[in-house]
């Protein structure tokens, strides 16, 4: 006995294939051709990886973003709409720089001074710091912080410790609150660039303790240690001698840290070495010393870094995360065999490239991030926080969200998020693909729900699908799911969203026929359920 569900698909070239979907009572799903030049097939009985799909789809928060922003009423509900199940703070290269406690150093709890004032307290003969710091509590080139109280942190400018002239728009407290009340999982990066042991220790105490407050706990999980300090841009690479952060440093590092912060709240889980590409800076020599607590591996991944335009070339790129999660996995096994089932393996920063452009802000992002994601769970990646929630810049930027937009329209990557979080499942299952290498298929299963997601990354060629049923009648209905130019659209010039809309949602009946086609630059994803079938004979 067989399921039959059949797909036939054409490329608009002289390329014809047909796409089916047959399946047999063992929930095994057979996606084959009969008389076509290419084929998908998707097994459902097959289950390559499993995941906690919210942990994917995290993104990084910032004390550099104002308040104003995290409280905006759309934007929550936006974010509710991809339900992260991990926010990180307190902002990526900002954490090697940051001091995140600044009471008795701070004169006031307000003392925020934004850089223009900065600038005109100096034009005007006057000194800044002394508005706001009190500069008789630094003393042999570090800052006396008092942790019996708490006021907002504030950040330095080099090894020397010496102020910075901007301290961001918010502080951990805040940001620590409003993780903690949107209901998913914190990270915090601690300052290992630039802080000290007792630094790290005291954040971990203050966030079970709260001193001085009448307020829960925050409950923080994940601790991680440093950021991207295998790269020179990162204060703290360069050391007091002049030499570089090595794996040895780093390492050495590592231990004092987490050994003294794992004393002071043994449930927390530690990590590293936040290297700053899939080169893995670091990482095998952290697993490989089985003296450092490590709970987690994290790594930030950037891949598309130097490809300009190219969205095919840009997403054979993202693919590589593959080959990086075996990596890491093979050295857990060889070196901690009795922790191959738990340390988990983190992605904390990763986006379409590092340096901004209209890539990172236009519908290519939302296709290159649904390829992304659906590559992570299948290579097995424990925890994806996207960077970042709010950046925007004249090139583009890499923000779900350009909050200075009066609309706050999401941005492109937002979409990709969006459609994992709503239309796909927990656990992968095995497809094996005979089609043009411009279309990438990721299926899963959860609850007898199947997803099948389609993305046409090619700019100009269409790729039509006629859904054809078995004569006899199917139980159920299934869905269809577009996102493409249709439901994002950017202005060129001011480089916001005109439309940025969820995707169309099609309700179709087993009984019928109909032609779908997959627009260049868009995506489909098919969604029906195994037990709505109809046994037929074969």
């Amino acid at each position: 006995m067989k399921l039959n569900f059949i797909f036939r698909l054409k490329i608009i070239l002289p390329l014809f294939f047909l796409f089916a979907i047959s399946c047999n009572c063992k929930k095994n799903i057979s996606l084959s051709t009969d008389d076509s030049k290419f084929k998908i097939t998707v097994d459902t009985k097959d289950i390559i990886s499993s995941y906690n799909k919210s942990m994917l789809l995290g993104t990084n928060t910032g004390v550099f973003f104002r308040e104003s922003y995290y409280l905006n009423h759309d934007f929550i509900n936006y974010l509710e709409q991809i339900n992260p199940g991990i926010l990180r703070m307190p902002g990526g290269s900002w954490s090697n720089e940051l001091y995140w406690n600044g009471n008795k150093v701070r004169i006031s709890k307000e003392s925020y001074i934004e850089a223009d004032t900065w600038k005109k307290t100096i034009e005007n003969g006057g000194n800044p710091i002394e508005v706001a710091f009190d500069t008789t509590r630094y003393k042999n080139g570090k800052w006396d912080v008092d942790y019996s109280g708490y006021s907002p942190g504030f950040r330095i400018r080099d090894i020397q410790h010496h102020l910075s002239d901007y301290h961001g728009m918010t502080d951990v407290l805040f940001l620590h609150k409003f993780i903690q009340s949107f209901g998913c999982e914190t990270m915090v990066t601690v300052n290992m660039g630039t802080g000290t042991v007792d630094m790290a220790v005291e954040w971990v105490k203050w966030t079970k303790t709260r001193k001085n407050y009448l307020f829960e706990p925050f409950d923080v999980k994940y601790w991680e240690l440093g950021n991207e300090l295998d790269g020179k841009w990162e204060l703290g690479h360069y050391l007091e001698d002049g030499s570089e952060m090595d794996a040895k440093e780093y390492i050495k590092r590592y231990k004092l840290f987490t050994k003294a912060m794992k004393k002071a709240d043994p449930d927390i889980k530690v990590g590293g070495s936040v290297a700053s590409s899939m080169k893995l800076a670091f990482i095998e020599e952290l697993i490989k010393d089985t003296d450092a607590p490590l709970d987690f591996v994290s790594f930030h991944a950037y891949p598309a870094r130097r490809i300009k335009g190219d969205l095919l070339k840009m997403i054979k790129e993202a693919i590589r995360i593959n080959d990086a999660v075996a990596k890491i996995k093979k050295w857990i096994a060889d070196y901690r065999p009795d922790q191959k089932d738990s340390i988990e393996i983190a992605v904390t920063e990763w986006n379409i490239k590092v340096k901004e452009d209209i890539s990172t802000i236009d519908l290519r992002n939302t296709l290159w991030s649904a390829v992304m994601i659906g590559e992570m769970a299948k290579a097995g990646v424990d925890i994806a926080i996207q960077w970042d929630i709010f950046s925007t810049k004249e090139e583009g930027g890499h923000g779900l969200f350009n909050p200075e937009d009066k609309d706050l329209k999401p941005h492109s990557q937002y979409w990709a998020m969006y459609l994992w979080n709503k239309f796909m499942g927990s656990k992968m299952v095995k497809t094996q693909i005979d089609a043009p290498e411009f279309i990438r298929v990721y299926a899963t299963i959860e609850n007898n729900e199947v997803s099948v997601m389609l993305i046409n990354s090619s700019k100009s060629q269409s790729v039509d699908i006629d859904i054809l049923f078995p004569k006899e009648k199917l139980r159920n209905r299934f869905e269809v799911i577009t996102f493409s130019n249709n439901q994002y659209i950017l202005e060129k010039k001011s480089l916001n969203p005109v439309k940025s809309v969820p995707p169309m949602v099609e309700v179709m009946s087993n009984a019928s026929s109909k032609d779908i086609s997959i627009a260049p630059y868009s995506i489909k994803v098919i969604k029906y359920k195994l037990d709505t079938m109809k046994v037929i004979n074969d």
